[in-house]
């Protein structure tokens, strides 16, 4: 899990309770699906750095919920870095100076070895 914006607070429950909201919502919206005759697809917004899946993703159950994960591509670096580097790379960079490093195949690599289906990930990238 991650901070984020000022004055937001991580909690160690966050994960489960992050699983069992898209589950809840997974359940209502079939319920409605069944009521309507339609059926709704359920995505979500995920985070690409290997900490942040592990410390707030529990992949499989949250694939278990979700149509297709949208796995953020980008942002990896940016004006708030001392250096300047690559900002959505498909692979990490030979001699990247962060103490953290992105890339695209690092995320979906790190999704794939948690049990995610590579039918349901999709990579957004910067337009």
């Amino acid at each position: 899990a991650s901070d984020g914006n000022t004055g937001n607070s991580v909690r160690p429950e966050d994960k489960a309770n992050f699983a069992a909201l898209l589950a809840e919502f997974r359940s209502q919206l079939n319920a409605y699906g069944a009521q309507s005759g339609r059926s709704y697809q359920l995505s979500a917004f995920l985070p690409a750095a290997p900490a942040k899946i592990s410390a707030g993703i529990d992949i499989p159950s949250v694939f278990s919920s979700l149509d297709f994960g949208n796995v953020q591509g980008y942002d990896f670096h940016g004006a708030w870095e001392s250096v300047t580097n690559h900002q959505s790379n498909l692979y990490p960079a030979a001699g990247d100076p962060s103490t953290a490093v992105y890339s695209i195949d690092t995320a979906i690599r790190a999704y794939r070895n948690g049990g995610a289906p590579a039918s349901k990930l999709v990579v957004g990238i910067p337009a």
